[in-house]
């Protein structure tokens, strides 16, 4: 089992249309079950930036179902907030405690069956929006 195309495309629509409610655009990703990207799009306007990190929070949310915000873009571990470790301005994130059934800051696992068979990730509107975001698109699912 694993992501579609159409499924892909029903992800990213709905994740469309809450980042145009909220005013924000981003990039949105959805990878399959190998974790290979199915389909991403980045919205007009969206940061440049932020296209490869949306993919990478797609990648890193299916390999480990681990919350993405532990991991940075460059597939390392981020430190703690203000250790100079992962917040290197753009590059990598704070890494803030983690908050049990918090969920995933801007990457959701994709599951059927109980099983995982991809993930979306979102990136370039605030930790708060990419995460709301991602959950509205995990939602089409």
């Amino acid at each position: 089992m694993t992501v579609s195309l159409e499924d892909a495309r029903r992800i990213i629509a709905a994740g469309e249309r809450y980042a145009i409610h909220l005013g924000q655009p981003v990039n949105i990703a959805v990878v399959d079950y190998a974790g290979i990207l199915v389909a991403h799009v980045r919205m007009d306007n969206a940061r440049l930036q932020t296209a490869d990190i949306s993919v990478d929070r797609a990648c890193a949310a299916r390999a480990s179902a681990a919350p993405a915000r532990l991991v940075n873009h460059t597939g390392g571990e981020g430190g703690p907030a203000g250790s100079g470790v992962g917040d290197e301005g753009y590059g990598g994130w704070e890494r803030p405690p983690p908050e049990p059934g918090s969920g995933l800051t801007g990457a959701l696992p994709l599951r059927r069956d109980g099983m995982i068979v991809g993930a979306v990730g979102v990136s370039g509107a605030p930790a708060p929006l990419d995460e709301a975001i991602a959950r509205a698109a995990a939602a089409a699912f």
